[in-house]
């Protein structure tokens, strides 16, 4: 797992050498020079050197942190990488770079990835496929290309149309009215129907099953009529 925040993640008392090959060691399948050998290989394969063995968290910047977050969730050979909005804590900047390197280690080491984000443009960047959730549930799945292109529930198309682009309609940027429903209650029928201008009397009684969306009036026109 890639966590969202590195400095919080990682133990700031001890080296970046001990963080990477702790795991792999403390579970018996390798020895400490194997170890320190895979963990040079991976810190090379995410862009930094061997030096950074010694060092501590302290001294290293938040985009070098998370390259080394990537490279230890790499050291078990996982066969499926979970990435917690793994560039909220960087700069514009170290976000491109991580993206760019989570795309390139994923052709490289035959890893699967999946990444959790608010942001729509990373997900239309980095996923072959997306699943949009709201209040705990599924609300659409799709082909990345074509779920943005073409956006089927209310709650994917709202979202689309309130972020900025430099295409947009001049004007003030679109907001979903309302709240999110509260999570200690029990939800009846859809989640966003309380949200949702589409929403009718079946949507409040009736929950909707994803297949692929969780709709009981799916949109289907583009995104820019939607």
């Amino acid at each position: 797992m890639i966590f969202q925040d590195p400095r919080a993640a990682i133990n700031p008392l001890r080296r970046v050498g001990d963080f990477l090959t702790e795991g792999v060691r403390l579970g018996g399948r390798t020895g400490a020079a194997d170890a320190e050998r895979r963990a040079i290989e991976l810190l090379d394969a995410v862009g930094l050197g061997p030096e950074l063995l010694r060092r501590h968290p302290g001294q290293l910047s938040g985009g070098m942190l998370q390259r080394v977050m990537i490279a230890a969730a790499l050291m078990g050979d996982p066969v499926l990488l979970l990435a917690d909005e793994p560039t909220t804590a960087l700069d514009v900047t170290s976000q491109a770079e991580v993206v760019a390197l989570l795309g390139r280690l994923r052709q490289r080491f035959g890893t699967g990835l999946l990444f959790v984000t608010h942001d729509l443009g990373l997900a239309a960047a980095i996923s072959d496929r997306v699943h949009v959730m709201y209040a705990g549930r599924i609300v659409e799945s799709g082909p990345a290309g074509a779920l943005f292109e073409r956006p089927r529930h209310p709650y994917t198309a709202a979202l689309l149309a309130a972020t900025p682009g430099l295409d947009a309609r001049p004007g003030r940027l679109a907001a979903i009215d309302g709240q999110p429903p509260d999570p200690r209650q029990e939800l009846t029928g859809c989640a966003f129907a309380a949200r949702c201008p589409f929403a009718t009397a079946l949507c409040r009684a009736e929950t909707p099953v994803a297949h692929p969306v969780a709709c009981h009036h799916p949109l289907e026109g583009s995104r820019t009529d939607a």
